[in-house]
């Protein structure tokens, strides 16, 4: 009884380690912040504390305040300097590069500590993912498994830095390995599923993303790959899938450089066949055109398939559920208006229309996508204003209206579009 009215700092810890695993993290916290309150130096609460906060972006900063106050209470600690990378990688957003390389360095640091620690490997590694150095996060990962062949954060980023490389064999190996010992982990299901996805079989890939969410309903990975999966019944973004997959085998340099060379060959291309047949050169044109279209608008497309079926609607988030209705929205808003241009006799109108409603589309699927701390900003007032003017000029363009700087604005939208197609593609703000 006097235990109990009296606990000590170590008891709370332990029920808060076991609430934890249980995924019990409100409990877990107070837990641990029972403890720090009956022991204000207690550095293991203050490690599992900023551990339970880095699962919530709301808490982020939170994490990093108590996994330095858990340094300082025990500065040559290689677990909570490893829980330091972590907290900061939390806090850090996508596209501030300098936050997450001091993440690295404070996890880099840890493993100078102890080198034979697993844990603080599989963070050097994930920190290597996030940074998108596939290699190096390969390299840490297999490190981190050589220490404990358990490490599910380690087994994780192995599985998506092979992925991302294209090692296809290696990644098939792995998978096998993960389901071989232990059918029941949402983690192998999750890799099977991304293998499945990538591979072009998007009713498998389903299956194990919906396994891998039974199993654990918190995995965030395997509800992003059950929405990817439904997206994938649009044989367009299939074909974006597959695009992607073959290009992730390349850093991002090449990756620019793929597109660039692209872009002058096609230039060189339509700029000789011009003197040889017209229509060849046109022919050119129009698939140079479907190609920059289909590879920054499948994902919207798919996603607009997904808002019109009941079961696959339930899996999305709010801001993919709006991607599909806008985007989706503007493309059959779009093709309605080209078709619409032709029934009624007006194909200028129509196809004019047509052009600036799919370039607004084409900047809102960036915005959509787009998760740069500052450049998300930039992208979505730039998407609000060209969808409103696409609008305002396809009233005006089968409205008979006559409203002021209609063609202008046309112009500007399209000229909008496609700038900002060169910015996604050279991922200009954008992540």
């Amino acid at each position: 009884m006097a235990a109990e009215l009296h606990p000590t700092p170590d008891a709370a810890f332990a029920r808060g380690q076991l609430l934890q695993q249980q995924n019990r993290l409100a409990d877990a916290i107070a837990c641990y912040k029972q403890a720090l309150d009956i022991d204000g130096n207690h550095a293991p609460s203050f490690m599992m504390l900023a551990l339970c906060w880095t699962e919530s972006p709301d808490t982020t900063a939170q994490a990093v305040d108590a996994a330095r106050r858990a340094i300082a209470l025990e500065p040559e600690d290689a677990f909570a300097r490893s829980v330091l990378a972590l907290a900061l990688n939390a806090n850090a957003k996508d596209g501030q590069t300098a936050a997450i390389k001091l993440a690295l360095v404070e996890a880099q640091e840890a493993v100078g500590l102890d080198p034979t620690s697993d844990f603080s490997h599989a963070v050097v590694a994930r920190l290597h993912l996030r940074l998108r150095d596939y290699p190096k996060a390969e390299e840490a990962a297999r490190m981190a498994l050589a220490f404990n062949t358990e490490n599910s954060m380690a087994t994780e980023v192995l599985s998506a830095a092979l992925l991302l490389q294209r090692k296809d064999e290696d990644h098939r190996h792995l998978v096998g390995y993960q389901l071989e010992r232990d059918a029941e982990d949402d983690s192998a299901h999750n890799s099977a599923g991304w293998q499945a996805l990538m591979g072009g079989d998007h009713k498998k890939a389903n299956e194990h993303f919906l396994e891998a969410l039974r199993l654990n309903a918190m995995n965030e990975s395997a509800r992003m790959g059950l929405v990817e999966s439904f997206r994938a019944r649009s044989w367009p973004y299939r074909l974006q899938l597959r695009f992607a997959h073959f290009m992730n085998q390349f850093t991002e340099g090449k990756q620019t450089a793929i597109m660039l060379g692209g872009f002058v060959a096609y230039r060189i291309l339509t700029s000789v066949l011009q003197g040889v047949s017209p229509l060849l050169t046109s022919l050119v044109i129009a698939a140079w055109l479907v190609f920059v279209l289909w590879s920054h608008l499948a994902r919207g497309f798919g996603s607009a398939f997904m808002v019109m079926d009941r079961f696959a609607r339930l899996a999305l988030q709010p801001a993919e559920y709006w991607e599909g209705v806008v985007v989706g929205g503007l493309i059959f808003a779009s093709v309605s208006s080209f078709a619409l241009g032709f029934v009624w006799g007006m194909p200028a109108e129509g196809g004019s229309a047509a052009l600036t409603l799919i370039l607004a589309a084409v900047v809102n699927a960036a915005a959509f996508t787009n998760d740069h701390w500052i450049g998300r900003r930039i992208y979505a007032a730039a998407a609000v204003v060209c969808g409103i003017l696409a609008l305002y000029v396809t009233a005006d363009a089968f409205g008979h209206l006559d409203l002021p700087y209609a063609a202008s604005l046309s112009v500007f939208t399209m000229i909008t579009g496609i700038v900002f197609t060169w910015l996604r593609s050279l991922n200009v703000l954008y992540r």
